[in-house]
């Protein structure tokens, strides 16, 4: 449910965080590509190619942020970070890594 936090704050504040990395998270359809297009921080967007129904929809949406970057873990499901921490954990520290 960390969508409900994460997304108002991201939207609102977004100039605060140096990077922003949603797990499939949950209300991404309330807000437009217009919204998601005025944030300017740099964004993986992460989820399990098994998250039949979270994953797929918040990309969707999450896509429309202009600096964001996609890791589909394979074999994983919602709680990829779980299913596979390892492959989790390259991803997220690749990207921590990028950021300024």
């Amino acid at each position: 449910m960390s969508g409900r936090f994460a997304l108002p704050f991201l939207l609102a504040h977004g100039e605060q965080l140096a990077g922003f990395v949603p797990i499939a998270p949950v209300g991404t359809r309330e807000y437009s590509a217009m919204q998601y297009r005025q944030v300017q921080t740099p964004t993986l967007i992460l989820y399990g190619d098994r998250d039949t129904g979270l994953g797929q929809q918040a990309l969707q949406s999450l896509r429309h942020l202009p600096k964001h970057r996609v890791v589909v873990l394979p074999g994983t499901g919602h709680a990829c970070y779980m299913d596979k921490p390892e492959d989790f954990h390259r991803a997220l520290l690749g990207f921590l890594g990028q950021l300024q």
